[in-house]
C-alpha cells in the first residue's frame, strides 16, 4: 500500500477505511496477553466472512423464491468456498497457549460464540432457504424421492438439494472445528464462558439443518437393499 509523501491517506485507504478497520483491535497497553491480538483478529475476521456468507445466502433465498434455481446454486457454491476459508483460519487459534486464553477469556465476560451476530444470521437464512426449497418443490409438484431416483429429469432441483447438503455438511464441520478449538483451550470437561458445558457443544456440532435431505439417503439405501434381496439371481 502506497502512502503519500504529505502524509494524507491514499485512495486505497479511504476506500477500505483501513484507519478505522485497523483501529478496532486493542492497543498493546490494553491487552491482557500478547496473544489476545490473535484471538481478536480471528474473531473479527470471522464476523466479516460470516457477513459475506449471509450476503450470498440472502441472494440464494431470493433466487429460490423466484424459481431461479441455478442462480441459487451458484450463490451456494460461493458460500461453500467462504466456509472453507472461515474454517481454515481457526487453525490460527491453536497457536494460543491454554493459560494465555484463560486470561483472554476474562475479557469476554459472559459472551461466547452463541452471541455471534454473523452465525445467528447464517442460521436464520439457512432456515429460510430450507423453507423456500420446500415451497419450490411444492410448486413443481415433486417430492424428494422423485428428485433423487430420477435426478436426471429434475437436474435443477437435484443440484439445489445437493447444494443444501453441502451447506449442512460445512456447517457441521465448522461447529466441529470450533468445538476442537474450545476443547484445546479449556479442556473437554470444562464449562464454556457462557456457562455451557463442552459436552453440550459436542451434541450441537452434529445438529442437521436439513434432516429430510439425510433421511432420503437412508430411505434409498433401504429400498436398494430390498431390491437386491428380491432380485432374481443371474443365470450362470
Amino acid at each position: 500500500m502506497s502512502v503519500r509523501r504529505d502524509g494524507t491517506s491514499t485512495a486505497y485507504e479511504r476506500y477500505l477505511r483501513t484507519d478505522e478497520l485497523l483501529s478496532l483491535q486493542r492497543d498493546t497497553e490494553g491487552r491482557v496477553d500478547p496473544d489476545e491480538m490473535i484471538f481478536i483478529v480471528v474473531q473479527q475476521s470471522s464476523e466479516l466472512w460470516l457477513k459475506l456468507i449471509a450476503h450470498e445466502m440472502g441472494s440464494a433465498v431470493s433466487a429460490t423464491r423466484s424459481d431461479a434455481v441455478l442462480s441459487a446454486v451458484r450463490h451456494l457454491r460461493r458460500v461453500h468456498s467462504y466456509l472453507v476459508n472461515l474454517m481454515g483460519q481457526l487453525d490460527t487459534l491453536d497457536h494460543i497457549p491454554p493459560w494465555s486464553y484463560q486470561r483472554i477469556r476474562t475479557q469476554l465476560e459472559d459472551g461466547s460464540g452463541f452471541s455471534s451476530p454473523g452465525w445467528s444470521s447464517t442460521r436464520k437464512l439457512a432456515r429460510s432457504l430450507g423453507e423456500e426449497f420446500t415451497a419450490f418443490m411444492a410448486r413443481r409438484t415433486v417430492g424428494l424421492h422423485e428428485v433423487y431416483t430420477r435426478h436426471t429429469e429434475f437436474e435443477d432441483l437435484y443440484q439445489l438439494a445437493e447444494s443444501l447438503v453441502d451447506l449442512d455438511s460445512d456447517c457441521m464441520l465448522w461447529r466441529t472445528r470450533h468445538l476442537k478449538v474450545v476443547e484445546r483451550m479449556v479442556g473437554v470437561d470444562a464449562v464454556g464462558v457462557a456457562g455451557t458445558p463442552i459436552e453440550v457443544l459436542a451434541k450441537l456440532s452434529t445438529e442437521r439443518l436439513y434432516p429430510e435431505l439425510w433421511r432420503i439417503r437412508s430411505q434409498l439405501t433401504g429400498e436398494a437393499g430390498e431390491h437386491l434381496a428380491t432380485a432374481p439371481t443371474p443365470a450362470p
